[in-house]
């Protein structure tokens, strides 16, 4: 008898125990919906009607700042000068509070205690950065997020070329901290949908977008960035990869943070339509596009522009010289190179020039200090004929200097007249080098066994130099460029 007592007991206790099990199961299913995984549900118990004070417009205290630094009306304007900027501080009685959806989303670690509101989540106005020192936001403040900020105690300036709302901190605009946060942002119960802004072409950019959610179409990165990662292993910070409008060639800057989760995925490799919040480069020399994650990207169509020489040929290189130029027999500085075309599609005067460093010549370009957006520059061989030869080989060295961006490709045309527009482009594969941004190589880079033994007749082999000043500036050096066979 005592031994079937037991034997209830233990038969009790698996059941108790497997009901507890079951009950936990069945409440933590019923607190988080299925979508809701990622992002922490706050309790929120808000209502828009219990704000105090008077809800202003974001364009209101940006005419404001404007106004007090005697600037003109046209919004976010001139070129940042800390000496002649001052912030409009806020007042701890001010009872004044903007609000705006927030399109920015830290989840990925691409945005890092900065919030970027707008004014309507759809057909926006006006956009502005709130800084805020805390990570994980997104758990409170996800995108949709209707968010209404009080004003006392806060400043706003501009900072790095965007309107910047935050506290004032060793005497400049800085994050506010977490305990003002608290204090000054309320939150929205419901998130919505944000559309983002389309904007045709990256050459339509302008302020007026600034801080937006906004998409680009007809979008690719180019064949030379195609086998890039996300963040160059070399970049400390950011990484900066162009993208090109299929449209009209107009290029946009991917700016992606050295502290992002997606930093070792590859780039997409085809064609489509991207979305990101449009800011300004750290030196606010250019605009850049800053995804929230790579599902921001929808590159599922075939590229449009130049393909890919592809000859096949394992077995190529010999001791047959047929082409070789080390630029050595030039001046330094010259631009008038015998046989060469060094052609400006713009119209422009920036153009390669012979340089020299170390008892080494090269031919060199660059965007920097240029003038010109976009810089266009093709630099292309004298015909180098195939006819006498077989198993054709092309290499070449490239160094950068202070790269903030591929501007650099390499292409070949068996049909070139003088009509760079008319002729047909194949782009080679061939390594490119990708150096340091505050400094330039101490060596260059091997292109590889490039395979051109598939093209016949005269040959041409052609440097592109893309980029412009306020965007991608990089020094791109070339040198040994040389055709063997057999």
């Amino acid at each position: 008898m005592k031994n079937l007592i037991n034997n209830i007991k233990m038969r009790n206790k698996t059941i108790y125990r497997l009901l507890a099990v079951l009950v936990l199961v069945v409440t933590l299913n019923s607190c988080v919906k299925d979508t809701d995984y990622d992002t922490p549900q706050i309790t929120c118990d808000f209502k828009e009607a219990d704000l105090e004070g008077t809800d202003i417009l974001i364009n209101t205290i940006i005419n404001n700042w404007i106004v007090a630094n005697d600037l003109n009306e046209d919004g976010v304007v001139d070129v940042y000068d800390g000496d002649t900027e001052i912030p409009t501080e806020f007042e701890a009685e001010n009872t004044n509070y903007i609000s705006g959806y927030v399109v920015s989303d830290d989840r990925t670690g691409n945005f890092y205690k900065e919030l970027y509101i707008q004014d309507s989540p759809t057909n926006p106005t006006i956009s502005i950065k709130v800084g805020v020192n805390v990570s994980s936001l997104f758990t409170k403040y996800d995108i949709g997020r209707k968010v209404y900020i009080y004003l006392h105690g806060l400043a706003l300036n501009r900072s790095h070329g965007e309107m910047f709302l935050g506290q004032i901190i060793n005497n400049q605009v800085d994050e506010m901290n977490e305990n003002v946060a608290n204090t000054n942002i309320f939150r929205n119960c419901e998130a919505v949908e944000v559309t983002p802004k389309i904007i045709d072409s990256p050459s339509s950019v302008n302020n007026e977008s600034l801080g937006m959610f906004v998409q680009f179409d007809n979008m690719q990165f180019d064949l030379g960035s195609l086998e890039l990662s996300f963040v160059n292993p070399q970049d400390d910070y950011d990484t900066h990869i162009p993208m090109t409008n299929c449209m009209d060639n107009s290029t946009i800057i991917l700016e992606t943070s050295a502290y992002c989760n997606f930093k070792n995925e590859i780039v997409p490799q085809g064609s489509g339509t991207v979305k990101g919040i449009l800011t300004r480069d750290y030196g606010d020399d250019f605009y850049v596009l800053r995804v929230n994650s790579v599902n921001d990207f929808s590159f599922d169509g075939e590229r449009c522009g130049a393909t890919m020489l592809d000859c096949n040929n394992p077995n190529v290189g010999g001791s047959n010289v047929v082409f070789d130029d080390d630029f050595e027999s030039y001046a330094v500085n010259q631009t008038n190179l015998p046989g060469w075309v060094n052609t400006n599609v713009n119209g422009g005067s920036e153009l390669y020039e012979i340089n020299s460093y170390d008892n080494n010549k090269y031919i060199q370009c660059s965007a920097y200090n240029s003038g010109e957006t976009p810089l266009e520059v093709w630099l292309i061989t004298p015909p180098i004929n195939l006819d006498g030869s077989t198993d054709e080989e092309l290499t070449f060295k490239t160094k950068t200097g202070y790269n903030n961006g591929a501007a650099l490709s390499v292409f070949v045309s068996t049909d070139f007249t003088g009509d760079i527009s008319s002729a047909t482009w194949l782009m080679v594969d061939a390594e490119i080098a990708d150096g340091p941004a505050g400094s330039y190589e101490t060596s260059f880079t091997d292109s590889g066994s490039i395979d051109i033994s598939c093209l016949n007749g005269d040959v041409y082999v052609a440097f592109k130099y893309l980029g412009g000043d306020g965007g991608i500036t990089t020094t791109f050096q070339v040198d040994d460029v040389k055709v063997t066979g057999n």
